[in-house]
């Protein structure tokens, strides 16, 4: 664990291969095929996420791997960690969206209220490939020692999923991609990864026929209290930002939205 841990520490992520096997993750994918979905990609009826899966069925397995433990432990220092959320995001064949370049931290206020963002090292991001990972279907990449670079800011948007992000602004990535090394992170079934949450990373659309699901686990040293008026405050941003932000295109159809694929009516 020692090699793993420096290796982490000097790149900012590390691939564990082999830790779950293929039994088990097919088990979880027939789990979810009988689960309510709790969010569609939107304008299809592929799902995209079952809301938080710990403790449901099999997943409740997974904060119980030895090898997912034994990391956080010797990443902490002590066994004072816990996992405050599991979930699954399904990057469905053929539609599945992109994600931006970002980084966890910059939303540490909504799942971590209390702590900041110079409490990186306090958390881990946990990503198990339920699904083969593949650059066809989207897989996820990662720039290695991208958290040793400071001064990267983030800019607000909406995802594809309708959702309000903070994405990596242009400037930053390149930044970003002129002193780091860009990793396809191409994996196996239950193939697990790890990253620190100053770890710039994204995803590109899924152009192949088969999904693309992972377990997005979140593990954090339990080490502050959590401020529920910072997450109240975080929230009502964020939602805020997403209703401003759509009815501006609201406001902008006005019969002529489209006008200007159109120049031989208009002349």
């Amino acid at each position: 664990m020692k090699k793993v841990m420096k290796s982490y520490s000097e790149k900012g992520y590390h691939i564990f291969r082999d830790v779950f096997s293929e039994s088990f993750c097919e088990g979880l994918s027939e789990y979810l095929s009988n689960s309510e979905v709790k969010r569609y990609i939107p304008y299809s009826k592929s799902p995209w996420g079952w809301g938080n899966l710990l403790d449901k069925g099999p997943f409740s397995e997974v904060t119980k791997n030895s090898t997912i433990n034994s990391f956080c432990e010797e990443l902490f220092g002590d066994s004072n960690f816990l996992f405050p959320n599991m979930m699954v995001n399904n990057k469905a064949s053929w539609i599945g969206p992109d994600v931006e370049w970002h980084r966890e931290i910059f939303n540490v206020e909504t799942y971590a209220p209390g702590y900041t963002i110079d409490d990186w090292k306090s958390f881990v991001n946990i990503y198990v490939a339920i699904d083969k990972h593949t650059k066809e279907n989207g897989c996820l990449m990662v720039y290695s020692k991208s958290h040793e670079l400071d001064d990267i800011l983030p800019e607000d948007m909406i995802d594809g999923n309708l959702g309000h992000k903070r994405r990596v602004n242009s400037d930053s990535m390149r930044i970003v991609h002129d002193n780091c090394d860009l990793i396809h992170a191409e994996m196996n079934v239950g193939d697990v990864l790890v990253f620190t949450h100053k770890t710039v990373h994204g995803s590109n659309t899924n152009k192949g026929p088969s999904d693309r699901k992972a377990i997005v686990l979140g593990a954090r040293h339990d080490i502050k209290p959590i401020d529920e008026e910072v997450y109240k405050q975080a929230t009502k941003y964020r939602e805020s930002f997403i209703k401003q932000s759509l009815q501006k295109v609201i406001n902008k159809i006005d019969g002529a939205f489209y006008s200007d694929f159109n120049q031989d009516k208009n002349d």
